[in-house]
């Protein structure tokens, strides 16, 4: 046995039983429900894979849990169960979310990660998984406070030259139901404009020349305070590089730089994510570039301006994505190719 086990044995349990773990695990919140104190027994959590790989040694187990300050084992020495009671917002400050980790990502290797940048000890670290169960890149971390989680979003630690994305959970959690409300409204949409073209077809009603175009596209309409505007970054960047360091911040959506230019901006999904880019790189003074930026929001008669601009830049897009494509009849000339080229004339059977 490594004098290490004991260690990787209480950290992965302690995560079992996490914040960030426990409220969202509906299967070991089951198991808790089956006894009257919430205890639950140590056997089916040494059963987990996870575990499987730590030890199988159900005593070593139990020893160590024994010395853990979050959990409890019950006076059998065959059960345990978490010692804090739940949080009434699961959704709290206190978990990271990260983005942009390579595929060879370890739970000890976030957790020296973290230690070695800033020296932030680490509750819980969860990886992310794929339906494969492959990395996806991403991960949450627990610590001992929300001011160590918004410290470093401010820092924004790298890996090695690489930037990472750093937001809150709340964060993260509500652009991800923005996401998905966006895209039921939106597929219910497809779905009522699919059934009124069928009614109009059973009524003799399906006119082309109607403003129909009009009804098949989602109207646009201007987000206001989501593009942030930067000027002063340093040589020798690309867009690739400008959205990786926004989107620390939330979900860009567009970005408007060119390379080696000085001065750009990005427009993101909402207005907070913006504002906590602003208040974030200007608290900091991110460099970019070798350079420290001034940043401003778009806002007035200059923010409309821009905004009739990415709506005309849509619809054009649209109109463009709706032509159909192939080859229009009279396509190709009679004579276009040359007699001895490399196309030969193949008889019909």
């Amino acid at each position: 046995m490594s004098e290490e086990t004991p260690i990787q044995i209480l950290k992965q349990v302690e995560y079992y039983f996490s914040d960030s773990n426990f409220p969202r695990d509906k299967f070991l919140r089951a198991e808790a429900a089956k006894n009257v104190d919430n205890y639950i027994s140590i056997d089916v959590i040494a059963s987990f894979n996870r575990m499987k790989t730590i030890s199988t040694d159900l005593q070593l187990i139990t020893d160590a849990l024994k010395k853990s300050t979050r959990l409890q084992v019950s006076e059998d020495g065959k059960m345990v169960r978490r010692l804090d009671p739940l949080p009434e917002n699961i959704d709290c400050g206190k978990t990271l979310y990260s983005k942009g980790w390579p595929e060879d990502t370890t739970i000890e290797k976030v957790q020296e990660f973290f230690n070695e940048n800033g020296g932030y000890k680490t509750v819980s670290v969860r990886l992310r998984k794929k339906t494969d169960k492959t990395f996806k890149g991403s991960l949450l971390a627990d610590f001992e406070s929300e001011e160590i989680v918004n410290k470093i979003i401010s820092e924004a630690p790298k890996l090695g030259e690489k930037e990472l994305i750093y937001q809150t959970f709340k964060q993260f959690s509500e652009e991800k139901k923005e996401e998905k409300e966006k895209y039921l409204a939106s597929s219910n949409g497809d779905k009522k404009r699919k059934a009124k073209k069928e009614a109009e077809r059973e009524n003799g009603e399906d006119d082309d020349d109607k403003d129909g175009e009009a009804n098949k596209q989602e109207e646009e309409e201007m987000v206001p305070g989501v593009i942030l505007c930067f000027k002063g970054v340093g040589k020798g960047l690309h867009r690739g590089d400008i959205k990786e360091i926004f989107s620390q911040y939330g979900d860009v959506q567009f970005v408007g730089y060119n390379s080696d230019e000085e001065n750009g901006s990005v427009r993101y999904k909402t207005a907070e994510s913006c504002k906590r880019a602003l208040e974030s790189l200007t608290e900091t003074k991110k460099e970019i570039g070798g350079q420290v930026p001034t940043y401003n929001i778009l806002d007035g008669e200059e923010e409309k301006k821009e905004w009739e601009k990415i709506l005309e830049r849509k619809k054009n897009a649209a109109k463009n994505g709706n032509k159909k494509g192939g080859f229009k009849k009279g396509g190709f000339k009679k004579g276009g190719f040359k007699k001895g080229g490399n196309f030969k004339k193949v008889k019909k059977e």
